[in-house]
């Protein structure tokens, strides 16, 4: 394969220029006192992709590409949009128009200059080939792209979008005409080129078979040379084990820990961050399947069923929220906390079961296999539903499976956990609305409440803060009622991490690429301070 190839290449430049080869068994210095990070190295946490526009899976996936593609706005720690790849951007009078003022200067990693050209190009690309792009980036609300001058492009939606900055700007990776144009099958293209953008960092190698992934600076990035120098993923079987040992400089973790696993890491060099959850665990109930939970009873009788709060103290131990019924976590600024709930209470299940004439038909539950939280979790759901009198089918899949019968559609009921939560509600409209086009673990199938989607259509083009909110409030009022989807708790999340390789941790409020909630914003690698555009001396 080229991948063995291009790797054996880069790895002999790398050798010839004097660097270290990529070796987890090589530990982290503490260098506190330098002027940039020599490396840093992060748990891979399995393979997620080749780190292409079109090759990565989730979040971690994309955050892997985007430290080598760039978008026209980023986000920093401040939760605020900031320049990138465009300098200015403004929408015209016509509420539809977005003009965005390009950077100069910007090379891609092959020294070809980067244009207004590109732009178009990408999202012309994108359009031509629908489900290519991030699905968070919304790229279908684009009607068309328009070079207007050397250093500007005008983007005409479709309709008045409000939330496009953060969920299309901020996210939609821009990649070189002059190599994707004969490109045929983006999703599978992984020639040398493939990886060649105009971010902070240059793709060296990565090993599907291992998981890992390696990243080096790129000393023309259009803002300086970023502070950190060269980021490696690497597989690790214990975190915690692995940052107390120096073969990581930090790890994150959703929910599920506890003081006393903190404990070491109260004290120098390590520190531990917090954050409010915007990852959640889901119970997605497939309506396009001609099942009894096509009854909203039956849904209701298996919401009172599962013991959420007993996922919270046995899962999460406590480190969380139990899930809401309008789908928003408390972290999301439109979180509606006045919505009716389903408390555990089994004896209310049956009743519910017995007045929707439920006749003891199998009803299969889908999820991924190999987590021990998980485990747990179908244990919790299985439990509480078999006790009922609701007959379940496991069906044990792995996760690249699992989310592929997302897409399909050939799921009864999916365990999915996601995050993206605290970002622009819209997120409500891509998941529920029965015009949606979104596809994948995130969206209810066979949804369609009238009502749902007329608010759901008009909050797009809603500017009055208040209005909006109203909208948003009301539809998921609108889900707690339908239940399409059981949300079954949201995970607090920690970053832990030796200061003394790396210190500038944070979450960004929102999220970044369109609402990610992890702690590993190119921002914070390629300046090494929590905001503005400066690189740290």
């Amino acid at each position: 394969m080229f991948k063995s190839l291009f790797f054996r290449v880069v790895l002999a430049v790398v050798l010839l220029a004097g660097l270290a080869p990529f070796s987890t068994a090589q530990h982290i210095a503490a260098t506190p006192s330098i002027e940039h990070v020599e490396v840093l190295r992060l748990p891979s946490g399995g393979y997620w992709g080749h780190p292409s526009p079109f090759g990565f899976n989730r979040g971690p996936g994309y955050m892997r590409a985007s430290l080598v593609f760039d978008t026209l706005v980023w986000r920093d720690a401040s939760g605020e949009t900031i320049p990138w790849l465009a300098t200015d951007w403004r929408l015209a009078d016509d509420g539809i128009t977005w003009t965005f003022t390009l950077r100069e200067g910007v090379q891609w990693q092959d020294g070809e200059p980067f244009t207004a050209d590109d732009v178009v190009f990408s999202i012309e690309y994108y359009l031509d080939n629908p489900g290519t792009a991030w699905f968070m980036s919304q790229v279908d609300q684009i009607a068309s792209a328009t070079k207007v001058s050397d250093t500007q492009v005008a983007l005409t939606l479709k309709q008045p979008f409000a939330p496009f900055i953060q969920t299309t700007a901020e996210s939609l990776l821009i990649f070189p005409q002059h190599i994707w144009e004969n490109v045929d099958d983006p999703k599978t293209y992984t020639k040398p080129d493939a990886f060649i953008g105009t971010g902070a960092y240059r793709m060296i190698e990565y090993s599907e078979a291992e998981g890992t992934y390696l990243f080096e600076a790129n000393p023309d990035f259009f803002l300086g040379e970023p502070y950190v120098q060269r980021i490696e993923f690497v597989p690790t079987s214990d975190n915690f084990l692995a940052l107390i040992n120096g073969d990581i400089a930090a790890f994150d973790k959703f929910g599920g820990v506890t003081d006393e696993m903190l404990e070491p890491f109260q004290s120098d060099p390590f520190e531990v961050r917090t954050a409010p959850g915007e990852w959640g665990m889901f119970l997605f109930f497939n309506l396009e399947q001609d099942t009894p939970l096509q009854d909203v009873r039956v849904r209701q009788a298996l919401a009172h069923a599962v013991d959420r709060q007993a996922m919270l103290e046995r899962i999460l131990y406590g480190f969380g929220d139990v899930g809401s019924m309008g789908f928003l976590p408390p972290a999301n600024p439109f979180y509606n906390p006045d919505l009716i709930d389903y408390v555990y209470d089994p004896a209310q299940a049956q009743a519910l079961l017995a007045e929707a004439g439920y006749n003891g038909t199998p009803i299969k539950l889908f999820y991924a296999a190999g987590d021990t939280e998980t485990a747990r979790v179908i244990e919790i759901i299985t439990n509480g539903l078999e006790a009922i009198g609701l007959e379940i089918e496991r069906v044990s899949l792995d996760q690249t499976s699992l989310d592929a019968a997302a897409v399909e559609g050939s799921y009864e009921i999916g365990v999915f956990g996601f995050g993206g939560l605290g970002g622009d509600p819209d997120q409500l409209r891509r998941s529920f609305a029965s015009q949606s086009q979104t596809r994948g673990f995130s969206r209810a199938l066979g949804y369609n409440n009238p009502d749902f989607d007329a608010l759901a259509g008009a909050q797009l083009s809603l500017t009055d803060p208040t209005a909006r909110r109203d909208a948003i409030f009301e539809m998921q009022s609108i889900l707690a009622e339908d239940l399409p989807v059981l949300p079954l708790y949201y995970t607090a999340r920690v970053v832990v991490f030796n200061a003394d390789v790396f210190d500038n941790w944070y979450y960004t409020p929102g999220g970044w690429g369109g609402g990610i909630p992890m702690p590993y914003n190119k921002h914070q690698f390629i300046v090494g301070l929590p905001t503005g555009l400066e690189i740290r001396e």
